[in-house]
């Protein structure tokens, strides 16, 4: 019996020390054995800056268009992290082909507001005869704006007063440009993940989008987590939640969801769900023979032309398409 009561007591012990539960060494054995050998896969994640000053993000459009012909072309893909802003603007441009800060150049200039004509002023600097009127005055502003961002062959003359005519040429040659992107889009493979950089809730008890679901707040990670259905990845995720999660306790609509965390580092498999575990120190692992281990690297979009991977992160979910994309 003292024996026993010893044992219990050291394992209590180290517990303790630690501050986290071992991860079960037991594994499972993977379905996709046929399609994929046994072995250690480090799956690289890249991370895109989206820019926040606008010029920066006409270029970045720009170089975006780049990189869409070159997936298409060559028939690849790569997994990157995009940021909560990028999907906004994303989904602004595929809406009306235009980027946020471009809707008061778009407007009538006789209706405009005082807000509209500020942000207007805060973009284009350039000094114009104010003698032709107001309206005229942000008319000529906006047509030079679009010139300028559209790198038209007809250079802006300040002597001359443009015409709405004018402006709406210019916005239907960008809208125009920004559909072929589009439709360029459409036809690569994305690799998405979203990153989700404050993944916790102000609010101890709230509604998930004005949905009549009530949220259990056992953690204090917002209810969107759970919902997304795309993949994601959670920055710096609590001790606590990292426990829950390796618990199976929180659980994701996502199939792939990636953990920023302090604890473990690895993967598991829940209820259908790849939870890879980034920055921790234990090593976590469910399939036998299976070592999966997250990179992150910092890149620009022209850096990503010129990298093409061959494991994708959800390879290990989709291992047919895998299969194919080996066999091209």
């Amino acid at each position: 019996m003292y024996k026993y009561i010893l044992l219990l007591i050291l394992a209590l012990s180290t517990t303790a020390c630690t501050g986290v539960s071992k991860v079960k060494e037991r594994y499972h054995r993977a379905p996709f054995e046929k399609e994929i050998k046994k072995g250690g896969y480090e799956l690289t994640l890249y991370s895109i800056n989206y820019p926040q000053k606008y010029e920066e993000k006409i270029k970045f459009y720009n170089d975006f268009d780049i990189l869409m012909r070159k997936l298409l072309v060559y028939d690849s893909t790569i997994n990157i992290i995009y940021s909560e802003k990028l999907k906004d603007d994303i989904i602004h441009l595929k809406n009306s082909y235009i980027l946020p800060e471009e809707v008061p150049f778009s407007k009538s200039a006789s209706e405009l507001s005082q807000v509209d004509r500020d942000n207007i002023d805060k973009i284009v600097t350039i000094k114009l005869d104010e003698k032709v009127g107001r309206t005229q005055l942000y008319l000529n502003k906006q047509v030079y704006f679009w010139k300028k961002i559209m790198v038209s062959d007809e250079k802006f003359n300040s002597e001359v007063n443009y015409t709405e005519l004018d402006k709406e040429k210019l916005v239907l040659q960008m809208e125009d440009k920004r559909k072929k992107l589009f439709k360029i889009v459409e036809q690569v493979e994305l690799n998405l993940i979203l990153k989700i950089e404050e993944p916790y809730s102000d609010n101890k008890s709230e509604y998930w989008q004005e949905k009549d679901i009530y949220i259990d707040r056992s953690t204090d990670l917002t209810p969107k987590v759970f919902k997304k259905q795309g993949y994601i990845y959670l920055n710096n995720v609590e001790d606590i939640d990292v426990k829950k999660i390796m618990g199976n306790q929180l659980k994701f609509d996502s199939k792939i969801v990636v953990v920023e965390n302090k604890l473990y580092d690895g993967y598991t498999v829940l209820d259908g769900t790849y939870i890879f575990f980034y920055g921790g120190k234990y090593k976590a692992n469910y399939y036998d023979g299976y070592n999966l281990k997250i990179k992150i690297k910092d890149v620009s979009l022209k850096d990503l032309l010129i990298i093409d991977e061959e494991f994708l992160i959800d390879d290990f979910l989709n291992p047919k398409s895998y299969k194919e994309r080996q066999a091209k």
